[in-house]
Order: C-alpha cells, then structure tokens, then sequence
C-alpha cells in the first residue's frame, strides 16, 4: 500500500490541517490534491483528492461532488500515550469529540476529526 486517500472539498485547508495540526510532511500540493508523509520511513502516506478532481478521473455519479451525504471515514492510529497526544493535539487547535475514555478491555482512546468530518481514533493499551 502507498497511501490512504480521503476524498475532500478543499485539499488545501486538510492539507493545512495535517501539516500543522497533526505534523506530517508535505510533500506535494495541487489545487486538487496533496500528499503528505507520516515521518521518514517510507510507509503508507496520506493523499488528499479534490471530488472535483476525482470526478474527473472516474464517472461523475459515482464520486457526487455536489453532495453533501452523511459519510464517515474512520482512521485508527495507535500510539504510546493517547492522553499526552490528546492534549498536545488539543493545545494546537485539534477538536475532540470527547476527551480519552477507557474501553471495557483497558484500552484508552479518544476520537478527533479533520477539517472535513473524517474521523481519526488516537489510542494506546495500558502497559503490564
């Protein structure tokens, strides 16, 4: 795998979003896409694609550029502590949909989402 691609309205204003807000490496930025880097390693980054501009490359009806319709991308990111990323990211303007709970099974995770409504989950398990 290359990239996780999230399809967006303004590729400028996400790209914006996960270069400052979330510190991934801008790599490239069009005025329908963007692609951004998670460090150093070479894995999977992060591609950013205007619905206009995809609609351009695949049918129209099937990427619905003018709808608005309830659709969630969902992202899960573990980490070594999710409570120190929740508050690092809070302080830099992230919004939270709540603050970091704990699951049944002692995992501790919050949820925040981007410019755009995708939703990123940040957690970690407790360490025995």
């Amino acid at each position: 795998m290359n990239a996780f691609a999230l399809t967006v309205r303004d590729v400028k204003r996400c790209a914006d979003f996960y270069r400052d807000k979330l510190g991934l490496k801008l790599a490239e930025l069009s005025d329908d896409f963007a692609y951004l880097k998670f460090g150093d390693k070479g894995g999977p980054g992060l591609a950013l694609v205007s619905a206009k501009g995809l609609a351009r490359e695949i049918p129209k009806e099937r990427v619905r550029p003018e709808e608005s319709p309830f659709q969630r991308n969902y992202f899960a990111v573990f980490l070594d502590d999710a409570d120190r990323a929740y508050d690092e990211l809070r302080e830099k303007g992230v919004r939270f949909l709540q603050p970091p709970a704990t699951r049944p099974d002692g995992q501790r995770f919050a949820f925040f989402e981007d410019p755009e409504g995708n939703l990123w989950e940040i957690s970690h398990f407790a360490k025995k």
